[in-house]
């Protein structure tokens, strides 16, 4: 009798993970609602050229772009601020660069903040009144996550 018991619940711990994994992914249940992100996550397969972003496939780095197309206070401060955040980044710098695009040569264009990787992807965006500690911190993930650049 104790072989039995044995046998099924080694198969009930084997099965019932696969099936609440299950459960998780086709019903939807227990998914969690929290974001570890900040941004905006822009949808997968946008190109930064695609949207009127520069993009230079030979510099292979992370580049974190402010497009400005009005007079924002909010623009300018990030502007001003804009090597200091390429400080704060810490010894990942060489991997990321900051460029300030006057977007007005650009059509469409609304004042963001976009993160761009290596490949020419754009990955988040941003609203330029967002506290910068947050881009930071959004970037230094994605720095920690990819092997790419």
């Amino acid at each position: 009798m104790s072989n039995r018991i044995t046998f099924w619940a080694i198969w009930a711990m084997a099965i019932a993970p696969v099936g609440l994994a299950s459960l998780m992914y086709f019903g939807g249940v227990g998914i969690p609602e929290e974001r570890t992100h900040n941004g905006e996550l822009v949808e997968s397969g946008i190109q930064a050229i695609d949207i009127g972003l520069p993009f230079n496939p030979e510099d292979s780095v992370w580049q974190v772009i402010l497009s400005k197309k009005t007079s924002c206070s909010k623009c300018e401060q990030f502007e001003k601020g804009a090597q200091k955040f390429r400080k704060a980044i810490g010894r990942e710098r060489n991997r990321v660069s900051v460029l300030i695009l006057e977007s007005n040569k650009t059509p469409n264009a609304v004042d963001s903040i976009w993160i761009v990787d290596p490949l020419g992807n754009v990955v988040l965006r941003f609203d330029p009144e967002i506290n910068p500690t947050l881009i930071l911190r959004d970037l230094k993930k994605l720095l920690k996550l990819s092997k790419v650049g």
